[in-house]
C-alpha cells in the first residue's frame, strides 16, 4: 500500500535552482543549497495577489473595455469623415485605410493601458521591482523563444497533415499596419498590447480564477485568450478554427510562464514573441 504523500504547509524557493520545497527543510533537496529566504504560504508564490475586485476590473477593463474603447474612437473617426471628407467614396476609403486602423490600435491600447496603470496605482512598486532582474528578463526570452517555436511547430504539422492554412484576420491585418506603419505598430503591438493583454488574462482572469480552481483559470484563461485573436464570419471560419490552436498554445505557454515565474518573465516573453514577429515582417517587407 503507497502511503499518501502529506502536502506541506509551507515552502520555501531554493536560491540557486528556484525550486520551491518543503518549508520544513533546511536545505534544497535538489541543490543541498540552504534555504534562508521567508515561509511561504503557496507553492505558486508568483501568482501577484492584488485584490479581487481589482482583478475581475483588470479582466473587464482589457476585454470588455478593448470593444467599448474601440467603439468610441470608431465613432469619432466616422464623425470626421463625415464632417470634413465630401464623397461616400473618399469616406469609405478614408475608414478603412491602414492609417485610420494603427491609429485605432494605438489609441485603443493607450486608453487602456493608462485605465489599467490608474486601477493598480497602488500596486505598482510590488510589480514593477521583479521586471529589473537579469533572471526575468532572460528566462522571459527564453518562454518568448518557445512561444515562437511552439507556433512554428503547430503550423508545420497542419502543413505536413495536407491542410490548407493561412494567416487568420488578425494576423493579416496586424501585418498590413507593421509593413504600412513600422514606428507606431511597434509601439501599438510590441510593447503596449503586451501589456494589457498580460495584466488582462494573466494579472487579471488567471490571478481571479486560481483563487477557485487552478485547472478552471488555465482552461478558461487559455480559451478566452485564442478567442479574442480570431474573427469568425461565414467566409473565414474554417481558417479561423484552423489558426486557434496556435493561440491557444500560446496563450498556454504564457500562463504557465506567469504562474511560474512571475509577471515580468510572461510579459517579457510576450513581447519576445511580438518582438520577433514584428522583425520578420520587417525584414520580408
Amino acid at each position: 500500500m503507497f502511503k499518501n504523500k502529506k502536502k506541506p504547509r509551507n515552502y520555501r524557493k531554493c536560491p540557486v535552482c528556484q525550486h520551491l520545497h518543503d518549508g520544513s527543510l533546511d536545505e534544497c533537496p535538489r541543490w543541498g543549497q540552504q534555504s534562508d529566504g521567508p515561509v511561504l504560504t503557496t507553492r505558486f508564490p508568483n501568482v501577484i495577489r492584488v485584490h479581487w475586485i481589482k482583478q475581475i476590473f483588470l479582466f473587464l477593463i482589457g476585454w470588455g473595455g478593448l470593444n467599448v474603447v474601440s467603439l468610441i474612437v470608431s465613432a469619432f473617426f466616422v464623425l470626421y469623415a463625415n464632417n470634413y471628407i465630401f464623397g461616400a467614396i473618399q469616406r469609405e476609403t478614408f475608414l478603412s485605410s491602414h492609417h485610420v486602423g494603427i491609429m485605432l490600435n494605438l489609441i485603443t491600447y493607450s486608453t487602456l493601458f493608462v485605465g489599467i496603470l490608474g486601477l493598480l496605482w497602488k500596486d505598482l512598486l510590488t510589480i514593477l521591482k521583479t521586471f529589473k532582474r537579469l533572471r526575468a528578463i532572460v528566462v522571459g526570452l527564453a518562454y518568448g523563444g518557445a512561444v515562437m517555436a511552439s507556433v512554428i511547430i503547430y503550423n508545420l504539422i497542419v502543413i505536413l497533415a495536407g491542410v490548407e492554412m493561412s494567416d487568420n484576420q488578425n494576423e493579416t491585418a496586424i501585418v498590413t499596419m507593421m509593413t504600412s506603419y513600422p514606428v507606431m505598430s511597434f509601439v501599438a503591438f510590441v510593447i503596449l498590447g503586451p501589456l494589457v493583454e498580460e495584466m488582462t488574462y494573466r494579472l487579471g482572469l488567471f490571478s481571479l480564477l486560481h483563487r477557485l480552481n487552478r485547472p478552471l483559470a488555465y482552461v478558461v484563461t487559455m480559451l478566452i485568450f485564442g478567442l479574442i485573436h480570431v474573427s469568425f464570419n461565414a467566409e473565414t471560419i474554417v481558417n479561423e478554427l484552423i489558426n486557434l490552436p496556435s493561440y491557444i498554445i500560446a496563450g498556454t505557454i504564457l500562463t504557465i510562464a506567469y504562474e511560474k515565474e512571475g509577471f515580468a518573465v510572461s510579459t517579457y516573453a510576450h513581447i519576445t514573441n511580438n518582438l520577433i514577429s514584428f522583425l520578420l515582417t520587417a525584414f520580408q517587407g
